[in-house]
């Protein structure tokens, strides 16, 4: 009898993680860039935890340069448009291109959050 009562414990405390968000969270984000002339583009790619394992586009928030340091809270509006550099218009060396979106894939698409996953591409104007 102990040993029904354990594995219907078990299945009760997995359905309880599972409702209470422990699952799917984005893992990293790789950026992609397409050139386009002198307006290359960028379009990232999520890894999540669990399936669908990768999405792309992935909604991001987009920025140019480096954040450093981090803000102690990160405000963003995700956006699955690709990013478009204008080299034409800025001159070298070029900053490169960020893109973050916050870990809890459940995340609304706008917002401010303290947990987030960044990448960095460097801009390659031809």
């Amino acid at each position: 009898m102990k040993r029904i009562s354990a594995s219907f414990a078990i299945v009760l405390l997995a359905l309880f993680g599972i409702s209470c968000g422990s699952g799917r969270h984005l893992e990293s984000i790789s950026i992609t860039q397409t050139p386009n002339g002198s307006q290359p583009q960028f379009i990232a790619t999520g890894t999540f935890s669990s399936a669908p394992f990768t999405v792309t586009p992935l909604p991001v928030q987009w920025t140019i340069g480096l954040m450093a340091p981090p803000p102690p809270t990160y405000t963003y509006t995700l956006t699955t448009q690709p990013f478009v550099f204008n080299c034409s218009v800025t001159s070298g060396p070029y900053l490169p291109v960020g893109a973050y979106a916050p870990v809890d894939a459940s995340a609304p698409s706008s917002g401010s959050t303290k947990n987030v996953v960044v990448a960095y591409q460097s801009v390659n104007c031809q």
